[in-house]
């Protein structure tokens, strides 16, 4: 009798609390500051509110910047799956074996997606060309330094 009580008072909370961010909605600001450099026009003399093609760059540089950050958190994630499977394998050699596969791509993952970042970065040190360090695409007035 006290978990159905329990249960009860659980799916009550719960569909108050959504009822209640369904009707107060919270604010959201998806931008916070204005729009400038190359995303938008003064860079190539057009007006502050058009958004021109090196607009892409910034957009770009967004998804890099988060597919990073969910990379890093896949391997998180594949390291507990793989602790979890470990753990619960209950000493069984084909949980075990799965687990360590885990992991071990896991790894390899990781590291093949962090690669590409560090080798772009040593032929950039090494060569002393750093212009591949940036996507750029060329506007009308880009200088290449």
């Amino acid at each position: 009798m006290p978990k159905k009580k329990l249960k009860l008072k659980l799916t009550v909370f719960w569909s108050l609390a959504f009822l209640y961010l369904i009707v107060f909605p919270l604010k959201v600001f998806a931008q916070t500051q204005e729009w400038s450099g190359v995303c938008v026009g003064p860079a190539s003399g057009i007006a502050n509110d058009v958004a021109t093609i090196q607009g892409l760059e910034c957009l770009i540089a967004n998804i890099f910047t988060v597919f990073i950050t969910l990379l890093g958190l896949a391997g998180f994630v594949m390291f507990l799956v793989a602790g979890v499977r470990w753990m619960t394998s209950g000493g069984s050699s084909k949980g075990i074996e799965t687990a360590r596969n885990t992991m071990t791509f896991a790894v390899v993952g990781l590291v093949v997606a962090l690669s590409a970042f560090i080798v772009i970065n040593l032929i950039a040190d090494f060569t002393g060309v750093n212009i591949i360090r940036k996507f750029v695409i060329p506007g009308p007035n880009t200088e290449w330094k």
